[in-house]
C-alpha cells in the first residue's frame, strides 16, 4: 500500500495507461464502509469513463491518510480544505474540482433536544470529528466569538470521525456534535433519525479533488473533464445525489488562500 507512485515498472506496463492502477484516494470522514458505498462507484464511473484502471481507496485514520497523502501514495484524492495547501504547495498535487457548495461548520443537535441557542451548550459536552480538521477549528472559533471557551464552558472531545461523533449524541454522552455541512443527510438517513442545526458559521471553500502532477496533461484535464459534466447527464447526478453535492466546479488555487490565512491564525492562537 506504500508505493507512490503510479508510473509504470521497466517491461510491465509500458506506455499504456490503462495497465496502470490509479489510486483514488477518500479522506476518511465517514466509516470506511460508508466511504466505499458512496465512492466504489464513484471510481468505477471514472474508470469507464476515463478508460483508465481507477480504484477507490481510504484510511482508517485521519492522521494515516495524511501521511499516504504525504507520500503522494494517491493519484486523485480527495480532501479537506486543510489538506489543500500542503497537498498543493508542498506534496506535488495540482487542483481538479471541488464541491460547489462552501464549506460552513454545523454544531448539530437531535431535533427534540432541550438546547435552543448556543448559549444552552454551557456545561455540556460537544462530541468532534478528529480535533486538527476545518469544521472542528471553525466551530471552535464560533463558540470563542459566542463566549464560551472550550475546554472551560463547554467540553470538545473528538471521536474517529463524524459517524462516531453522531454516535455519542444518539447514546447521550454528547448534547451536540460538530460535522461539515454534507454529513448530517448521510447521517439522518443512515441512523433514521432527525437532528437540527444550532448554530452554522461562515465558510470557506468546500472538499477538493487534486491530483498528482506525475500524471500526464491530458489525462489530468480528461478527468477534469469527468467531474465537471456529472451534474448534466443521469449517471452524474446518482453519484452527486450519494455524495450530497449539487456539482463540481472548477478548484481555483487563489480561493485556498482564505484556508491558508486560516490556518496561519490558527497557529497563532
Amino acid at each position: 500500500m506504500l508505493l507512490v507512485t503510479c508510473l509504470p515498472l521497466p517491461g510491465t506496463a509500458g506506455n499504456n495507461p490503462q495497465a496502470i492502477e490509479y489510486r483514488f484516494g477518500v479522506f476518511p470522514y465517514l466509516s470506511a464502509v460508508r466511504l466505499e458505498e458512496i465512492y466504489a462507484p464513484v471510481s468505477a464511473e471514472l474508470a469507464r469513463e476515463s478508460g483508465l484502471d481507477i480504484h477507490f481507496r481510504t484510511s482508517s485514520t485521519f492522521e494515516r491518510f495524511f501521511t499516504r497523502l504525504k507520500q503522494q501514495h494517491y493519484d486523485i484524492a480527495l480532501i479537506q480544505p486543510f489538506w489543500y495547501p500542503p497537498a498543493v504547495d508542498k506534496f506535488g498535487y495540482l487542483p481538479l474540482v471541488r464541491m460547489e457548495e462552501p464549506l460552513s461548520s454545523l454544531i448539530m443537535v437531535l431535533e427534540d433536544s432541550p438546547l435552543q441557542t448556543v448559549a444552552d451548550l454551557k456545561g455540556t459536552v460537544i462530541a468532534t470529528p478528529p480535533a486538527f480538521v476545518p469544521v472542528v477549528h471553525m466551530a471552535r472559533r464560533a463558540l470563542l466569538e459566542a463566549g464560551l471557551v472550550p475546554d472551560r464552558d463547554v467540553q470538545l472531545r473528538a471521536f474517529k470521525s463524524v459517524d462516531s461523533c453522531f454516535q455519542q449524541l444518539l447514546i447521550g454522552t454528547a448534547s451536540a456534535c460538530i460535522a461539515p455541512p454534507f454529513a448530517p443527510a448521510v447521517i439522518m438517513e443512515k441512523m433514521n433519525v432527525r437532528l437540527r442545526v444550532l448554530l452554522e458559521t461562515p465558510s470557506i471553500p468546500n472538499l477538493s479533488v487534486v491530483v498528482h502532477s506525475r500524471l500526464p496533461l491530458e489525462q489530468r484535464e480528461q478527468l477534469k473533464d469527468i467531474f465537471l459534466s456529472w451534474d448534466r447527464n443521469t449517471p452524474g447526478q446518482k453519484l452527486l445525489k450519494t455524495i450530497k453535492t449539487r456539482a463540481f466546479v472548477p478548484a481555483v488555487d487563489a480561493e485556498y488562500d482564505a484556508v491558508r490565512t486560516f490556518l496561519r491564525d490558527i497557529r497563532k492562537e
